[in-house]
């Protein structure tokens, strides 16, 4: 069995000895019942990582001795943005756990023309991204990174595309006559940046579509059936870390 991966701030990895949270030795002692002795690894969000010997000392204390460093431990070739259309209650929260599992580095949400939610209070687009990054958070742990993906507060359609990487493949996903199976776009073997564009329930308009077309954007489809906005997002992020051998 793999020992399980534990989180720790950045501070904390350049010690010998880390600390874990009380949190952190809750989930470890109470829900994995990990015993002193054990195997166990400790991730700061960033990309860096220590394997060591776990240390129980109570309830609320336990650390991890370390042994080996590592460096980008479960993180995919490439950087992978997804920004994906806001959608009501908490379907983006599904979008940002599946996505973390698969891969992706960076979380945008976007207000599009046909989203159906505004988010016109600041204080209520913190509470959000907070909550967000949480459940990136309990994911990269669960599926064994050491890179927490960034989650940027919402912007509109308009302000992502004047953002755009111009060095990144740039797919955007929508069902229209010029779309194409992710087979059929090439994919240069020195590529580390990919962006992905995906709608929300209704779909991005003609207006929006165009717009992307012309930073760059290649229209590919997902077949011939209508994904839920919070399975479309995931979904192809999941076709593209398979084109890129990432499941292997």
């Amino acid at each position: 069995m793999e020992p399980p991966v534990f989180f720790a701030p950045p501070e904390q990895l350049s010690k010998d000895v880390i600390p874990l949270s009380s949190l952190e030795t809750h989930h470890a002692a109470d829900v994995l019942r990990l015993r002193s002795g054990e195997l166990a690894i400790v991730v700061d969000g960033l990309g860096n990582g220590c394997r060591g010997e776990f240390r129980l000392a109570d309830k609320k204390h336990a650390e991890v001795v370390v042994d080996t460093r590592l460096r980008n431990f479960g993180e995919p070739s490439v950087r992978l943005t997804l920004a994906a259309g806001m959608s009501v209650g908490y379907k983006f929260d599904e979008v940002v756990d599946k996505g973390t599992q698969l891969g992706v580095s960076r979380f945008v949400p976007l207000l599009t023309e046909r989203s159906k939610i505004k988010l016109d209070d600041p204080r209520r687009s913190k509470s959000k991204s907070e909550r967000l990054e949480k459940v990136a958070l309990a994911a990269m742990k669960q599926s064994r990174r050491s890179y927490r993906p960034m989650v940027a507060l919402p912007l509109s359609l308009r302000q992502f595309l004047a953002e755009t990487d111009d060095d990144a493949i740039k797919l955007i996903f929508h069902p229209d006559t010029s779309s194409r199976p992710l087979e059929a776009i090439s994919f240069p073997e020195s590529i580390t940046r990919i962006t992905l564009l995906v709608g929300p329930e209704s779909g991005f308009s003609v207006t929006e579509t165009a717009a992307a077309k012309e930073k760059g954007y290649q229209s590919v489809g997902l077949g011939k059936r209508i994904l839920r906005t919070e399975t479309a997002g995931p979904v192809a992020v999941a076709l593209v870390m398979a084109r890129l051998g990432e499941f292997r």
